[in-house]
């Protein structure tokens, strides 16, 4: 795990580009690699394979890409609800994914929703490409069989498992740095 001790430089780096301070637990999710790297007090604690989008990396509003940069958790949702759980409009339906007869061909959003804000103005924040109005998530999916790939519609889809996992560990205002 310290191969990757350049990502965590590079969210310094990153924060120190904005004025940003560095917060004790962060994020880089590489799309490239189809990986999130979580640090915890600068050492990597954990990494996750991870779904980035079908559409490729976007900023745009209604793009469906998933938008790069500095971004923060801005909110944290689905605590104490059950493995599986969907979500429409950050609400819990009640029902579990494999209750949808089309749970293994829809993006449902499963088990906990991490919301993302961006921290960069004019980047992934704010006018067209503002990635809390684009409702970018970190969120589990419904098909795990397709972690590790490209297929979300702009956020990043996570195994259930470890996205409750993940949302366990890491504070609302954490930093998320995504790369190409």
């Amino acid at each position: 795990m310290e191969s990757h001790k350049h990502y965590y430089e590079e969210i310094v780096l990153a924060c120190d580009a904005i004025g940003v301070r560095v917060t004790a637990q962060c994020l880089f999710v590489s799309v490239r690699e189809q990986r999130a790297y979580f640090y915890n007090k600068m050492q990597l604690e954990m990494v996750y394979i991870i779904s980035t989008a079908v559409k490729g990396i976007s900023q745009i509003q209604d793009s469906e890409g998933t938008p790069l940069g500095l971004h923060k958790i801005a909110d944290k949702i689905g605590e104490g609800m059950p493995w599986g759980m969907v979500f429409i409009g950050r609400k819990s339906t009640g029902k579990i994914f494999t209750e949808y007869g089309d749970w293994e061909t829809k993006g449902y959003v499963t088990s906990r929703i991490l919301r993302l804000k961006g921290c960069q103005d004019g980047y992934n924040f704010g006018g067209n490409c503002d990635s809390y109005n684009r409702y970018i998530y970190i969120h589990g999916i419904t098909n795990e069989q397709k972690i590790g790939m490209p297929w979300t519609r702009g956020c990043i889809g996570m195994r259930n498992n470890d996205v409750i996992e993940l949302f366990s560990k890491v504070a609302v205002g954490a930093l998320v740095l995504i790369r190409e």
